[in-house]
């Protein structure tokens, strides 16, 4: 039985009706551009077919939420104090707070979209719940307004991530990837022809969000904030409030950067406050943890450039190229602290069976990592990377973005 109609089911057995709202919310893979979304610099994400089921039907005041994957029942009061949630119990209340839901309702969640770290299974849950609970009440988000909902709902959580997740479940069209840009904000769709073998596989050791790979995930924002501001001194030019490196995209300087600095040392230096860095949506950052400001930039500024090459590649269908640039985005990120030695010895399994080029995909430090081949390839790429790491492994195609089934 499937993951759609597994939910379905489980809602006309527990509460004795069909559901009045399916909604379908995708993982996604994203092919290039890691870790360059809070900066706003390009990325280059598309949708898969694993996905994240909501069904919903008529309930008692509040919202009581059961998941098949992670059983765990809760009723979430309306305007209740959210304090003492944990795990993805937080996610839900968050989706519910974002879109503003009243009345009273039964959700039941499945999926078949594995929940390790680096598909967005966590973005995907979010969206459908956004989708699925705005839709019951009869109201449902527009597309181009689910992003920022969804975005606003993850970082209450304390992960200031950027928007790429939450905009590719939103607006992907199936076949393709998404090319987004955020200073100015615009998407494109590129083709992603049939010839061309995807595998995401993963490494073994999950990517949680929340403990030491939250600090680390922050600290690399917090260091991109660093560096935006230093290169704005050099380059004459302002980078905003949060400080991006977007605005000095252009820059040569990067090597002219300290390897290392607190936000206090760079606050000081450059008579700022340090607000400017360290403040989150959920609480502010330690500002005298040691940041890796060069490494981070040089990692940031190159990334933005590989999206734009890997685009031009797909465009010419030149896999050779495109291979090339996620080998050197993988190297990039082991430089930028986001790999891990289980995530590099899956990369060169997936390479020496014959794919074109293999990087992490998501944001690192465990989950999953990705690799392009030729479709007869396919098969040898996904028994190479379950042997590194004990999979699973599979292949995976462009899908649509979140939508009712």
């Amino acid at each position: 039985m499937d993951a759609l109609t597994r939910v379905v089911e489980a809602v006309r057995q527990r509460h004795d009706v069909s559901p009045s709202v399916v909604i379908r919310s995708p993982g996604r893979v994203n092919l290039i551009g890691e870790h360059t979304d809070y900066s706003l610099l390009p990325v280059m994400p598309f949708a898969i077919d694993q996905a994240v089921y909501v069904a919903v039907c008529e309930g008692p005041a509040g919202v009581q939420v059961d998941s098949l994957t992670h059983p765990d029942p809760i009723t979430i009061e309306l305007g209740g104090d959210r304090s003492g949630l944990e795990g993805w119990h937080r996610y839900f209340a968050a989706a519910v707070d974002a879109v503003g839901f009243v009345g009273g309702a039964h959700v039941v969640i499945d999926a078949d979209l594995p929940a390790t770290g680096g598909l967005s299974s966590s973005s995907a849950f979010t969206i459908g719940v956004l989708m699925a609970l705005g839709t019951f009440a009869g109201d449902p988000p527009p597309r181009d307004e689910l992003p920022r909902l969804a975005l606003a709902a993850e970082r209450s959580i304390g992960v200031e991530s950027g928007a790429m997740d939450q905009t590719v479940i939103s607006l992907a069209t199936a076949g393709h990837a998404l090319r987004i840009d955020f200073d100015p904000f615009g998407t494109r769709q590129v083709p992603l022809s049939d010839d061309l073998g995807i595998v995401a596989a993963y490494s073994g050791r999950a990517a949680p969000k929340g403990g030491d790979a939250n600090q680390s995930y922050n600290s690399r924002v917090v260091a991109c904030r660093a560096a935006a501001l230093l290169l704005g001194s050099f380059e004459g030019v302002e980078v905003g409030d949060p400080p991006v490196l977007s605005k000095v995209r252009e820059s040569a300087r990067v090597e002219e950067l300290p390897i290392e600095a607190t936000a206090r040392e760079v606050s000081t230096r450059l008579h700022v406050g340090v607000s400017h860095m360290v403040r989150l949506t959920a609480g502010e950052f330690d500002p005298d943890i040691a940041l890796p400001v060069r490494s981070v930039a040089a990692h940031v500024l190159s990334e933005a450039r590989r999206v734009d090459e890997a685009e031009a590649a797909l465009n010419s269908e030149d896999y050779s190229e495109l291979g090339r640039l996620l080998d050197a985005s993988h190297d990039s990120l082991g430089d930028f602290g986001a790999s891990s030695p289980a995530l590099d010895r899956l990369v060169s399994a997936m390479r020496g069976a014959g794919a074109f080029g293999a990087r992490l995909t998501g944001a690192g430090f465990g989950g999953y990592a990705i690799a392009i081949c030729p479709l007869e390839r396919v098969d040898a790429v996904v028994s190479a990377a379950e042997d590194a790491t004990g999979g699973p492994a599979f292949g995976v195609r462009p899908s649509s973005g979140v939508s009712g089934v």
